[in-house]
């Protein structure tokens, strides 16, 4: 491979944005422009780098990798170089693979209480980037939370405000008091995120609905937070809770993929 290409996206993968690979993993006849191993580069802004041939195929190629970006999933995709209406005309036929990068998903876990502990394990299970935020230093730190990535100590809602937040970042809010929670949504509800989920009762749920429509939140903020957070599995321990909340997590990462034949119930 190309070291230049590895450069720029490593590059890319430090500045936080996304790509993807073509890469020609199959050729037929000798006229295709390049042979299998040949590899471009496409960031999310349409940069691209590095050549599969050149022409109106690599242009397809450079879309199918930005909607790859756009969708988290690998492609193979087929090019006919046979000189037909809009076609090259090398010959032969080329497949390309298309494999799009994007960062982690990041976890932000307000508050280090009894069930953040079991969460925070389930989601390096599942290769998230973990951050602790609490006030308490004598939970939030690295003897509790020794596996994950980062720990912030210090007044949940303005440390909360100072974390870069992007649609890969998933928030999940339980801190020791309401009032507290409050801070932390009003922190970040407006914000380009990909989750907000708050632990719940019902009459909490109205009041902390209620202190957002006094503060002119737009409704379309307010319907995307989950509260109660977690998918209802009739969880009461703090381990159980922890998988039902990873759970809508893994949901709300495979929204496309929900609903497979295999899940179907029999008539």
């Amino acid at each position: 491979m190309d070291h230049d290409l590895l450069i720029k996206a490593l590059n890319a993968a430090q500045k936080g944005q996304k790509y993807a690979f073509a890469t020609v993993v199959e050729t037929t006849n000798k006229g295709t422009p390049r042979k299998p191993g040949a590899k471009m580069v496409v960031l999310e802004d349409g940069s691209l780098f590095g050549t599969i041939g050149g022409g109106r195929n690599e242009k397809e190629a450079q879309k199918e990798c930005l909607k790859a970006i756009l969708r988290g999933k690998p492609t193979l995709v087929t090019y006919d170089l046979f000189g037909k209406k809009d076609q090259s005309a090398c010959g032969g036929q080329m497949k390309v693979f298309i494999e799009p990068f994007v960062a982690k998903k990041h976890l932000i876990i307000c508050g280090a209480g009894h069930i953040s502990l079991p969460l925070s394990v389930i989601a390096k299970i599942l290769n998230y980037k973990v951050t602790i935020v609490d006030d308490r230093k004598s939970f939030a730190n690295k003897k509790r939370f020794p596996h994950v990535d980062t720990i912030v100590v210090g007044n949940h809602a303005q440390k909360l405000a100072k974390i870069p937040i992007d649609p890969n970042t998933q928030i999940m809010i339980m801190t020791q008091d309401h009032e507290y929670d409050f801070d932390c949504v009003k922190a970040v509800v407006q914000s380009d995120l990909g989750y907000l989920g708050v632990i719940s009762s019902r009459p909490k749920r109205a009041k902390l609905f209620e202190q957002l429509k006094k503060m002119r939140v737009p409704d379309k903020f307010i319907k995307r937070i989950h509260i109660p957070a977690g998918i209802d599995i009739g969880g009461q321990t703090p381990e159980e809770i922890a998988v039902s909340i990873a759970a809508e997590l893994v949901a709300e990462n495979n929204r496309s993929l929900i609903g497979s034949e295999k899940f179907k119930k029999k008539p």
